[in-house]
């Protein structure tokens, strides 16, 4: 059985796929949309949006902060190479 994983840059499915298998599916969708409104934004579309998302996130507490560190550090991981444009 193969999982599938959303691309590396869908920064909205990232935040999601792991929001919901932390929190459940129905948690983790509220609390996104709870963080999104936050944050200001509708969507993710940048690792910049996924690294402010990540950490408002944080600011949760409990399994969030857990969720938020990885979050940041996947918009540090692949965030330079898709925004230089490679």
């Amino acid at each position: 059985m193969q999982i599938m994983r959303p691309a590396v840059t869908s920064w909205n499915e990232v935040a999601l796929s792991k929001l919901t298998k932390v929190m459940g599916a129905s948690a983790g969708q509220r609390l996104a949309q709870s963080v999104l409104q936050e944050v200001g934004i509708e969507s993710l579309s940048s690792a910049a949006d996924l690294k402010r998302f990540a950490d408002t996130l944080a600011r949760h507490g409990g399994f969030a902060t857990a969720v938020g560190a990885l979050l940041a550090l996947h918009a540090t991981m692949y965030g330079d190479t898709v925004e230089a444009g490679g």
